[in-house]
């Protein structure tokens, strides 16, 4: 009895000593991460959930090795910000030159953390002046002339007003100088042409673009007067009617005029 006390009271007297953590305080387990095989081998699946620390890992924060945010591998007090991992990104940015153009350093304002990359992260679509269409796949800076993008100008006529100047088919010297009237951004292409207010010349109606008419010249002779007036214009160039036939079909017809036949034939 005797000898089973003194080994009681040595091994009660020997120090124990537990192997601080190199992570700094942590709720979690060793094992929640780590093998009996080794440290630097670690569970797969692990037990640890990134989402139950409050900042959930997704797009490419979900394959970054963990020393990347956690320098040390020290994981209590890591900052969440993103400008405390990214100020170098920031400041690197080559195509936009981030500091010169005055952006914040919160990075989620322009970039989505769930993207597969940086660069299909931004979303246009969340400024005053949603990308779509064409505009779609121009650069950058072809608008945003020396990463200026702030007060940079919506207005269509900011970026087009060269092609307003020169457009010969038809002259724009009277129309609006918002584009967007009659051009849709998927394309310049006059076949999306919409506002026609006086006769129906959109896709779908008999007079329909590219298959009756091309330009808007084959029924405005005169193309300088329009849009301000649709008054002139002639239907003969397209419809098998000889001049001097329809003079003569028409010649009770009090007040004919063949450049006018919209007046008594409406229908399209």
């Amino acid at each position: 009895m005797s000898q089973y006390l003194i080994i009681v009271v040595l091994l009660g007297g020997i120090q124990t000593f537990a192997q601080e953590s190199p992570h700094g305080q942590l709720t979690h387990q060793c094992t929640d991460c780590h093998t009996t095989s080794g440290w630097s081998t670690l569970a797969d699946p692990m037990k640890f959930n990134h989402s139950e620390t409050g900042y959930i890992l997704v797009g490419q924060h979900r394959t970054t090795a963990c020393k990347n945010c956690h320098i040390d591998l020290h994981f209590a007090g890591t900052p969440r910000t993103c400008f405390a991992c990214h100020a170098r990104d920031y400041d690197d940015a080559i195509v936009i030159n981030h500091r010169t153009a005055g952006f914040n350093t919160d990075c989620s304002q322009c970039h989505s953390i769930s993207a597969a990359s940086w660069q299909a992260g931004f979303d246009h679509n969340k400024t005053q002046f949603p990308t779509r269409g064409a505009h779609y796949a121009v650069p950058c800076l072809q608008c945003h002339v020396n990463n200026r993008f702030r007060g940079t100008p919506i207005q269509c006529d900011a970026c087009h007003h060269n092609v307003y100047l020169t457009a010969t088919n038809p002259p724009h010297t009277n129309f609006s100088t918002d584009c967007a009237t009659c051009h849709p951004a998927l394309s310049w292409q006059l076949p999306s042409f919409i506002p026609h207010p006086y006769f129906p010349i959109s896709t779908g109606a008999r007079h329909q673009p590219l298959s009756t008419w091309h330009s808007c010249t084959d029924c405005h002779q005169n193309s300088t007067n329009y849009p301000s007036s649709y008054s002139s214009y002639i239907c003969y160039n397209c419809h098998t009617h000889a001049l001097s036939t329809m003079k003569t079909t028409h010649a009770r017809v009090p007040g004919y005029d063949p450049t006018k036949c919209y007046n008594c034939h409406p229908s399209p």
